[in-house]
């Protein structure tokens, strides 16, 4: 499903030597992420995998180039190093492909059939899913870089003049792709596949061991964190501006949502209060809410400046012995505080499960309703 084409063709000749133009014909769809740049490793550039006069043009996808003095070209592609060159479709290396130059018309088709840093398991994304960027810069709100995956709907290449609303998803590992996943994944590219919903999902990898620090909003006397306001920072101040620029999207609070998981849930809940501007649509699936009871705090002394986010809480009586209670006290807090909240069904909704268990297939089974309610007309 996720193969390349390479069209070479040796379009000219000159008296100093042999021009050669080299065409990306077809890009591999998942296997390489959107921002990567691609360049050709040769026997004539002493094998330099990230060469910038051997750089690709990002928008032609070709590449010319003037061989002085040589018959015989040995060479291979690669996104920049050797750790993410091309080989065989099983992960093994491929031997150097051979060209010789001459100063007749050349041409020759060359499949790519895998890199080497996406080799070994079984993918199960779909068509519609892209890797955004393996390294997307955090600074200057964290001293790191992140993966960013995004999945743009079918219509998305068709209907060239349509915008679409914007959902940010924390855990982007556990979200798409099987191998890519702690215990399961989402399967959210599946599930927007068969929605009528036609949605921009943005979603971004967690830190490791830093997810904790990441995700919480305030620290736990045990478990450390409280870093979600330079989080958050991140995603507001540089991830969506750059996707607002780069893709057509509905960049209205109304059209952006944000939600996650666990700590993910408990992050998009601070993410309603606190960048209430930003984020009119707020998915939170069995949210973290024993971790401090400062959000209880937070929530309680928040008056919001306008209509408030809609908010879609999902949580499962088989999860931990707390976490219906403490959803529940959350939500009658905001009842309590947020008109709407109190009047308006269509504001807060609140889903319990009595088979909900703490993991992605319970996540993954609620998704596809927690998107209907967000985006009724989407």
């Amino acid at each position: 499903m996720f193969r390349y084409i390479v069209f070479l063709s040796a379009i000219s000749s000159c008296t100093n030597g042999v021009t050669v133009q080299f065409k990306l014909r077809q890009l591999p769809r998942f296997y390489t992420p959107l921002n990567d740049k691609i360049y050709l490793a040769s026997s004539y550039n002493r094998w330099s995998p990230n060469d910038k006069q051997f750089e690709f043009n990002s928008l032609t996808k070709s590449l010319l180039v003037d061989f002085q003095n040589i018959t015989n070209l040995e060479f291979k592609i690669t996104r920049g190093s050797w750790s993410t060159a091309e080989t065989w479709q099983d992960g093994t290396d491929r031997t150097n492909r051979k060209l010789t130059l001459s100063n007749f018309l050349q041409s020759i088709e060359i499949s790519v059939e895998q890199w080497s840093d996406t080799s070994g398991g079984v993918h199960t994304a779909t068509n519609q899913l892209y890797i955004l960027d393996t390294n997307f810069s955090m600074s200057p709100y964290l001293p790191s870089t992140r993966r960013i995956w995004i999945y743009l709907p079918r219509s998305y290449s068709i209907e060239s003049n349509r915008r679409y609303p914007v959902v940010y998803a924390h855990d982007g590992q556990n979200l798409f792709d099987t191998r890519t996943s702690f215990s399961g994944e989402w399967g959210i590219d599946e599930s927007l596949d068969a929605l009528s919903q036609q949605l921009i999902v943005v979603g971004i990898d967690n830190g490791g061991s830093e997810r904790i620090n990441e995700l919480t909003p305030f620290p736990n006397s045990n478990y450390g964190g409280g870093q979600a306001d330079k989080y958050l920072d991140f995603i507001v101040k540089n991830l969506r501006p750059y996707i607002n620029t780069h893709f057509r999207t509905k960049p209205e609070r109304e059209n952006t949502a944000i939600l996650g998981s666990s700590l993910g849930g408990l992050c998009s809940l601070y993410a309603a209060l606190r960048h209430e501007d930003i984020f009119g649509l707020i998915g939170i699936f069995s949210p973290s809410l024993w971790f401090t009871n400062d959000i209880y705090t937070y929530a309680q002394n928040h008056r919001f400046q306008n209509s408030p986010p809609r908010l879609y809480f999902v949580g499962g009586q088989l999860e931990s012995s707390s976490m219906i209670s403490d959803m529940q006290r959350m939500v009658n807090l905001l009842k309590g505080t947020t008109k709407e909240y109190k009047e308006d069904k269509n504001q807060l909704a609140i889903i319990i499960a009595s088979d909900g268990q703490h993991q992605e297939w319970f996540w993954k089974r609620e998704f596809p309703n927690s998107i209907k309610w967000l985006f009724p007309s989407s």
